[in-house]
């Protein structure tokens, strides 16, 4: 396996202030997809709604930015990666088990898998973050950016590029059209968190700028063009994020 490679990602200035306004940092948002990221899910098993959505995040990349699928010519490999999508699916088709068992149980199949197959093929296994901090690359995650043709990096950029607050405002305001997956896993995470977490971003400053948002709302109701309610809001978040950030630099 391949410990030396080490790749970079960048941070959109929309993924920084959406992190930012929700009281998580970047870098949290990044694992927390890479962690839920389900091989057994891929491969038709139960999971919870979190695991499907990161998963489900893969394919859609691999549909919009198309694959460079390489194919696998080791037999030693073949034989491994037919011997445990064989298993997995024995688990999912089951009947004594239920959900919960089923997904317990693929963790530790998921493990036994690595721990065979990464001698045998060169896995990304770190990539920088453009705060400078290391994220630990799953084996699920890299074995389902492997058999959908895709690179790791594109993968994690792929779903930064995605996570806009003021396009996804900016589109839905007069009713729901489209979610980002991505920003659709970002609450996720932030509804598995405790009350306590929860409660640290509901502050006079939060509550203040949510006033606000309901404001610049009614003002773009009769606005007609997409790209002016996005630009609208992207000045708005833009100054929630500076006030925020000035807040943290002086200690408030």
């Amino acid at each position: 396996m391949d410990s030396k490679q080490v790749l970079r990602l960048n941070y959109t200035e929309d993924f920084r202030v959406a992190c930012r306004i929700n009281g998580v940092s970047c870098d949290e948002v990044l694992q927390y997809f890479i962690n839920k990221v389900s091989f057994y899910a891929f491969n038709g098993g139960e999971m919870d709604a979190s695991a499907m959505v990161a998963t489900n995040i893969i394919l859609e990349c691999k549909e919009d930015l198309g694959s460079n699928l390489v194919p696998v010519k080791d037999r030693k490999v073949q034989r491994v990666f037919i011997k445990h999508i064989e298993i997995l699916s024995k688990l999912a088709d089951n009947p004594h088990l239920n959900t919960l068992e089923k997904i317990q149980e693929s963790f530790y199949l998921m493990e036994e898998w690595a721990l065979e197959m990464l001698p045998l093929v060169d896995y990304e296994i770190a990539v920088l973050a453009e705060d400078g901090i290391s994220l630990v690359i799953s084996f699920d995650f890299n074995l389902l950016c492997k058999v959908n043709g895709l690179e790791v990096i594109n993968v994690l950029q792929y779903f930064i590029d995605r996570i806009s607050l003021p396009v996804d405002r900016a589109l839905n305001l007069h009713g729901h059209v489209k979610t980002e997956s991505s920003l659709v896993l970002l609450e996720m995470l932030l509804i598995g968190r405790s009350h306590d977490d929860q409660k640290i971003i509901r502050t006079e400053t939060y509550e203040r700028f949510r006033e606000k948002l309901d404001d610049l709302d009614g003002w773009l109701a009769d606005e007609k063009s997409v790209d002016a309610r996005i630009n609208a809001y992207r000045v708005f978040y833009m100054g929630w994020y500076n006030t925020l950030t000035k807040g943290l630099e002086g200690g408030g």
